[in-house]
């Protein structure tokens, strides 16, 4: 079994006439590459016709029962004043974390308009996952999402499950020293496998090094994911593999460390 932890549903690249036909397209790749289940992002951008919102994902994925969502406040523009509005999504099993997008938006993860859905989803033991590293042609992002302001949100909430996400790339090294004594950490996979991510990161070699010396120190809280579709499902599946990791440490990465973190019913 393998859950995707990190899917869009977006016409990149042209890749679809509409957000419909998009979401057949990712079904398609799911059988393909043997996906079980997934986890939709969708963008905190409302109404767009080229990535679905919250709404349009409920919409998309109806009655399906291996299809789940995170949902993606919109810090910039309302704050917390969301809070409720997620609060209910959480609590009847709606969505099953939030994602933040700081470097996509500009601010910190220690903005002080995060600290209530901090506090939320600890409450609710479920997820935060953050956007960390550079977004393709643009580096300088990567100041809003350092790995410093998650570690201490991660101090500071320490029941909380704390997910970064890109592994601040190309800083991996970096980000691995910075959280590696820090237990409510925990890692998804997603870019990690992309040729861009790769070559920045200092070669394939090395972005294995880091997921290899994460994985000695917390087996149980590494993710995975792809990012589709920017990135290549087989592709992160192949990187995973080429681990070569013993069945029950790559069966956790592949699906059971997302079940269990983000209590998945499947």
């Amino acid at each position: 079994m393998i859950i995707d932890s990190h899917v869009h549903i977006s016409r990149y690249n042209k890749n679809a006439a509409s957000l419909e036909e998009a979401f057949g397209l990712f079904l398609e790749e799911m059988e393909k590459n043997g996906i079980s289940g997934a986890i939709i992002i969708p963008d905190n951008i409302e109404g767009s016709d080229n990535i679905v919102d919250l709404d349009k994902a409920i919409e998309l994925i109806g009655e399906r029962k291996n299809l789940f969502l995170l949902g993606s406040p919109q810090i910039i523009q309302r704050g917390s004043g969301e809070l409720e509005k997620y609060k209910k999504l959480l609590e009847e099993g709606k969505i099953k974390g939030i994602k933040l997008f700081p470097g996509h938006d500009p601010y910190y993860p220690t903005d002080e308009r995060c600290l209530p859905y901090y506090e939320l989803c600890e409450k609710l033991n479920v997820p935060v996952l953050f956007h960390t590293g550079e977004n393709s042609g643009d580096s300088e992002c990567a100041k809003w999402n350092d790995p410093e302001y998650i570690v201490e949100i991660a101090k500071k909430y320490s029941q909380l499950k704390v997910i970064i996400t890109h592994y601040y790339w190309p800083k991996m090294d970096y980000c691995y020293e910075i959280t590696k004594d820090i237990q409510n950490i925990y890692f998804e996979t997603a870019a990690m496998a992309d040729a861009e991510v790769v070559e920045k990161s200092g070669g394939i070699e090395k972005v294995k090094e880091t997921l290899r010396k994460t994985i000695v120190d917390r087996s149980d809280k590494v993710i995975f994911g792809t990012d589709w579709p920017m990135c290549k499902i087989e592709e992160h599946i192949e990187l995973i593999k080429s681990l070569e990791l013993n069945k029950d440490v790559e069966d956790g990465i592949f699906w059971g460390n997302t079940k269990r973190t983000y209590n998945l019913p499947l």
